[in-house]
């Protein structure tokens, strides 16, 4: 069913950016909510059955604390169950473009009028699966190569301060600051590379580009002297509201595992509130990425959102 659509295409500071977003949420929380838990659903059901002691062991530390004169059995970690985990883990970060790309599809319906649709969404999202796995392939190397060098780098200098703080004390509380200054500059860079990361996927689902031209849009519409600094803006945001994500789902996980001390009520719980959460932060990177695409197309744009939601 249509609805009026409350969402002209315009350009938005990051208040309104974060404020539109907002509405969204609360409007269609049921459906985005849903979409991220088909990612986060089966995560946690392979950790139940992967590390199915790990609940226990969190109950022994915190009845430990509680009551330090009892001295509970260390449990430990089957060496193959690390590996389902750890498998589980990268397989969860290679299917994350696909729930992000359903998200910005069900917010392409919102700005055209409509009730974002789940399956929908996703079947247009696994229409683009091999051009999604491409960019996100090519991106993260890129990423992970760009934060590995940047390491390295900040690295030596600390390590020359040091050796250096016998012989030339203040030349070793310099290369210290600088060193300082440059793991600074990393954090944010990698934050400018997150949403660069971002923006190529959604081109791949959302414009139909191949991977090279969902590369280079990322880089295009994200490092450029107007856009590079609100990138990083709205990076310093996410991450602030990512540690609140972890920190509010892991604390109620923490406290519900306390209290009923059941593993797999905890991980259930956990997973819902993590997707209710999560799709919220989707939410506002699509937003993101639609403004910055209105800034520099308008109508084009509005032609596009038409087309992928006819």
């Amino acid at each position: 069913m249509d609805v009026t659509p409350d969402y002209p295409l315009r350009a938005l500071g990051i208040g309104e950016i974060f404020d539109r977003a907002v509405t969204i949420y609360v409007r269609n929380f049921v459906v985005f909510t849903l979409m991220v838990l088909t990612l986060l659903a089966p995560y946690n059901l392979v950790q139940y059955f992967a590390i199915p002691n790990s609940g226990a062991s969190l109950a022994q530390t915190m009845d430990t604390i509680a009551h330090p004169e009892k001295h509970p059995k260390e449990s430990t970690i089957a060496p193959a169950s690390l590996g389902v985990f750890v498998a589980a883990a990268f397989l969860f970060f290679l299917l994350s473009p696909f729930v992000a790309s359903a998200v910005a599809f069900g917010v392409a319906a919102v700005y055209n009028g409509k009730r974002p649709d789940y399956a929908a969404s996703f079947s247009a999202v696994f229409r683009r699966w091999l051009p999604i796995l491409g960019t996100a392939f090519v991106e993260l190397m890129f990423l992970f190569g760009s934060y590995g060098a940047m390491v390295m780098v900040v690295t030596v200098v600390a390590v020359i301060g040091a050796v250096s703080i016998k012989g030339a004390f203040w030349l070793s509380i310099v290369l210290f600051a600088i060193a300082g200054i440059m793991l600074l500059a990393t954090i944010l860079f990698l934050l400018v590379l997150l949403m660069n990361y971002v923006f190529a996927t959604y081109a791949a689902t959302l414009e139909r580009m191949n991977v090279g031209e969902a590369i280079v849009s990322g880089f295009r519409r994200i490092f450029n002297k107007r856009e590079f600094g609100k990138a990083m803006l709205m990076g310093l945001a996410y991450l602030a509201l990512q540690v609140g994500v972890l920190t509010v789902s892991g604390t109620i996980a923490v406290v519900l595992l306390y209290v009923v001390k059941n593993y797999a009520l905890q991980l259930a719980v956990g997973a819902i509130i993590s997707s209710a959460l999560t799709s919220f932060l989707s939410i506002v990177v699509a937003v993101y990425y639609y403004d910055v695409r209105t800034r520099a197309e308008g109508l084009d744009l509005e032609v596009d959102l038409q087309r992928l939601t006819s």
